[in-house]
């Protein structure tokens, strides 16, 4: 039970993968020199088939791979790095827009809040104020509660007008 003794191809190499070579369950693999390529199966066995033996398949050949095929492959890794490195890049790019954008409206809601704080505290300060000067603090007649309501509507609009001048962001 053995197979026929099988020769490495021209350019190529055999090495047995199991078995003694010729043996009946023998493998063998072969492979090709750089730049060539292998045609055929690269994968044989002796097998019974009837009552003989014989090899899975022929003896594969190993060809020359073109400089053109080599250099197109070369040229497809290269764009293929290119394009990924560009893919990240542009990613982060993206991201890093995103996160700007977020940290600037979030400053924008926040300064928006302390200007409506302050806002609110400075008119209570000036109604305060106001009361103190026209004598309306603790008198408690409507009459005078109208007057003070009204006044103090009067002042606000004042301070609005004179503090908000020459700001842009002020929404007075």
């Amino acid at each position: 039970g053995q197979c026929s003794r099988l020769l490495p191809p021209r350019l190529g190499s055999l090495h047995v993968l199991r078995g003694s070579g010729t043996d009946v369950g023998t493998v063998l693999a072969f492979r090709c020199s750089a730049e060539h390529q292998l045609e055929g199966a690269g994968v044989l066995s002796c097998v019974w088939n009837g009552s003989s033996t014989q090899w899975t398949a022929g003896v594969p050949s190993c060809k020359p791979i073109s400089k053109y095929e080599t250099f197109g492959f070369k040229v497809a890794v290269i764009a293929s790095v290119v394009s990924c490195a560009v893919i990240l890049l542009m990613s982060m790019a993206f991201l890093t827009c995103c996160l700007i954008k977020c940290v600037k409206k979030s400053e924008r809601r926040r300064t928006q809040r302390e200007m409506q704080l302050w806002y609110q505290l400075r008119t209570e300060e000036l109604e305060h104020m106001q009361a103190a000067y026209f004598g309306f603090k603790g008198r408690n007649n409507n009459n005078n509660n109208k007057k003070l309501r009204n006044t103090s509507v009067f002042v606000r609009e004042a301070f609005q007008v004179s503090h908000c001048a020459g700001w842009s962001w002020c929404s007075c």
